[in-house]
């Protein structure tokens, strides 16, 4: 016993008083605790391992949600976009609408202005050919009264030389007649008086008739002013409702030409509203109030570039992350449940050790009491203590004796001599067997190799030990010399006499 360890000493004692089974308890929590340790080390491991890969897939899937919230405020500014192309377009289709009713407008109006200058240049024409008519007529009757008039001038003037001649031939005839008084000159004279006199009378007709057509032909002369005034008023007229009329043919032909190509062009408008409209259904609902198409494109062009770094997501993200999610979660649940019956078992292993110590504690504070006894019947003292005490595993039993007045010391030093060490162990186990039940108690060569003194010193010891207990009694075997020390005390003398025992009592 002296040769074993600490350890060793305390696990003989524990099975010496039968107190194995707690320490087997808190062995098999301490098992248990240590497989759960090593359990929820490796749980620890694979979880942190697991975690680092969830929380790889959950910043994936955190990227990939905003992926997902990109995408749906790029499908609204697409939305929107559309929205405001289509209402842009509408916009302009309505713009055309309006350009090409109001053209239309235009049209009827400046197709009335042209009817309006035909029929103004048609009575212009109907006007200047009357007016060329009349003009005509005057210049003929002027003709006419010009001639006339020469007529009359060249009738005056043969009727005024005429006069004359017939004048100086009265002359001569009345100087005739004064001289001859002959009266066919006189009859002469007076034919030729009435013959002035009717000249004289058709000088004063044609000379009226002159009056008269030069009154005429002074009105004649207006009317020609007045129509040739006409006539330059009307070829004025005439050429500016022409001009009017071939500006608003012309206008008219530009317009209609401008109402065909914004046809064409609302066609076209309405051939590239009709696929917005489509793509805008499949986006969703109408877009209301659509901001301005710049700021729009702005936004889509940022959401665009904040796209870019995410493009490689896809939904396998998520599916790894909720498949890491649940491992995660169940491999957190798992070490939940290690580490609470790692708790449990370890409450439960601090109540066995608690209790293992109690009744060690117990045990060591009578048995260091009975020891410390038995030393002192040989004028010692001595303790039992339990080194390392908080780990059951590295627990040991330490014997400390002191002889000769001395203090303790520790049994597993230097300073005890053999003789001592071996006193203070048969004391130990001495006081060892009080709390072991037993009727008889056998103490075998107890005192072989040692010396005298020694050999009576434990025999003392064992008659302290037997004194002490009631319950059992005492058989100590030697081959060596018996000291005893009181006389309440068997001793029984087995010899070999010549091959045979011989048994006898001393008395």
């Amino acid at each position: 016993f002296g040769s074993v360890s600490p350890i060793d000493k305390l696990l003989l004692l524990e099975d010496a008083v039968g107190f194995g089974a707690y320490r087997r308890e808190v062995l098999d929590a301490s098992s248990r605790l240590q497989k759960l340790t090593t359990e929820r080390e490796t749980m620890s491991s694979v979880l942190e391992g697991t975690k680092e890969t969830y929380l790889h897939w959950q910043r994936e899937y955190e990227k990939y949600e905003l992926k997902r919230k990109l995408e749906d405020q790029f499908k609204d500014l697409q939305r929107e976009l559309i929205w405001r192309r289509i209402i842009r377009r509408e916009s302009s289709q309505k713009r055309v609408t309006d350009r090409i009713s109001s053209l239309n407008g235009k049209i009827e109006e400046t197709r009335e202005e042209f009817e309006i200058s035909h029929k103004q240049h048609q009575q212009v024409l109907t006007d200047l050919a009357r007016v060329s008519a009349e003009l005509e007529e005057l210049r003929e009757e002027n003709l006419k009264l010009e001639h006339g008039r020469g007529l009359r001038a060249g009738a005056l003037e043969w009727i005024s030389r005429v006069t004359d001649l017939l004048r100086t031939q009265q002359n001569v005839l009345t100087a005739l007649q004064q001289r001859a008084g002959d009266a066919s000159l006189a009859r002469e004279n007076d034919q030729l008086i009435r013959v002035l006199s009717d000249l004289a009378e058709e000088q004063e007709k044609i000379s009226d008739s002159a009056k008269t057509a030069n009154q005429d032909l002074e009105k004649v002369r207006v009317g020609i002013s007045e129509l040739a005034s006409q006539l330059a008023k009307n070829t004025d007229v005439l050429i500016e409702s022409r001009v009017k009329k071939e500006v608003s043919n012309f206008k008219l032909a530009l317009m209609e030409q401008e109402v065909q190509e914004l046809e064409v062009q609302l066609r076209i408008g309405l051939e590239e509203i009709e696929p917005l409209r489509t793509q805008a259904s499949q986006l969703g609902a109408i877009f209301e109030n659509p901001r301005d198409l710049q700021q729009i494109s702005i936004d889509v062009a940022s959401i665009q570039e904040r796209l870019r770094p995410l493009a490689h997501l896809s939904a396998e993200v998520e599916k790894m992350y909720k498949s890491y999610g649940e491992l995660y979660e169940g491999l957190k649940n798992k070490a939940e449940v290690v580490e609470q019956n790692r708790s449990e078992v370890l409450s439960e292993l601090r109540e066995r050790f608690d209790r293992w110590k109690t009744v060690m504690d117990k045990l060591l504070e009578e048995l260091s009491a009975r020891y410390n006894a038995l030393l002192s019947e040989v004028e010692s003292k001595g303790r039992i203590v339990i080194k390392a005490s908080k780990d059951i595993e590295k627990a040991g039993l330490e014997l400390f004796a002191g002889f000769k007045g001395n203090e303790p010391v520790s049994l597993d030093g230097l300073a005890p001599s053999g003789g001592e060490r071996t006193v203070a162990l048969i004391a130990f186990l001495l006081s060892l067997q009080q709390f072991i039940s037993s009727p008889f108690r056998a103490i075998d060569e107890f005192d072989v190799h040692m010396d005298p003194r020694n050999r009576e010193t434990v025999s003392k010891l064992i008659h302290a030990a037997a004194k002490a207990t009631d319950s059992s009694q005492y058989i100590a075997i030697t081959p060596g010399q018996v000291t005893l020390p009181e006389d309440n005390v068997h001793v029984i003398v087995v010899q070999n006499v010549e091959g045979s025992s011989m048994v006898r009592e001393l008395a």
